[in-house]
């Protein structure tokens, strides 16, 4: 007779969406360049382009703000070589939170191949494949967002929900552990829950 689990939340929900938001500056010398700006001598004057001059920083703004604008600065971001990953993989974000999945992969994969190691792509891909129920792609993208940024608590957790639909609840408990040991106090409560009910059925 097969066993029914009763967990605490009923469907356990996961956590939501992770943003891209300002990296740092990429250091030219990595590619093998000179960094000339570094040796100007003090009394050099530097001029900064107004942040209003970046696309991607004008489409965050917007983003944050809750604006349907932020869509069309994301593009143009692109379109002008300007932080093109990340206007991506905000965009995937913005097109799942819309409830078109099909158009958030599109773009969420685009990020990735500029960049096959970008740690929101990974996380945020997890998250529109698990919406759609496809539970082996989830998994895998969880799985890579937590090597890529094993301090981030959100992935192991998330992880752990769909581990516990794939009935692979030992691998769960591991994962929801991790959330435990990396999250902030206040958020362990449904967490441990989960585990609790977790070690019940895993013996």
């Amino acid at each position: 007779m097969t066993k029914v689990v009763q967990f605490p939340v009923n469907p356990p929900e996961k956590l939501g969406p992770k943003k891209v938001r300002r990296r740092r500056k990429p250091n030219p010398e990595d590619y093998g360049q000179l960094n000339m700006f570094d040796q100007l001598p003090d009394n050099t004057p530097v001029v900064s382009l107004p942040k209003a001059g970046s696309f991607f920083e004008e489409a965050l703004q917007l983003d944050e703000d809750g604006k349907s604008e932020a869509e069309k600065y994301y593009l143009l971001a692109i379109e002008n070589d300007q932080s093109i990953e990340d206007a991506y993989c905000n965009l995937g974000i913005l097109k799942s939170g819309q409830g078109d999945l099909s158009k958030a992969i599109d773009y969420l994969t685009q990020c990735l191949k500029k960049n096959p190691r970008h740690f929101e792509a990974h996380y945020n891909l997890g998250n529109v494949y698990s919406d759609l129920g496809n539970l082996e792609l989830a998994k895998v993208h969880y799985e890579l967002s937590t090597q890529i940024e094993p301090e981030y608590p959100n992935s192991y957790y998330n992880l752990g929900l769909v581990l516990i639909s794939l009935k692979k609840y030992k691998d769960a408990i591991q994962s929801i552990n991790k959330f435990v040991e990396l999250a902030p106090s206040t958020e362990h409560k449904v967490a441990n829950e989960l585990i609790k009910t977790l070690n019940s059925i895993a013996t």
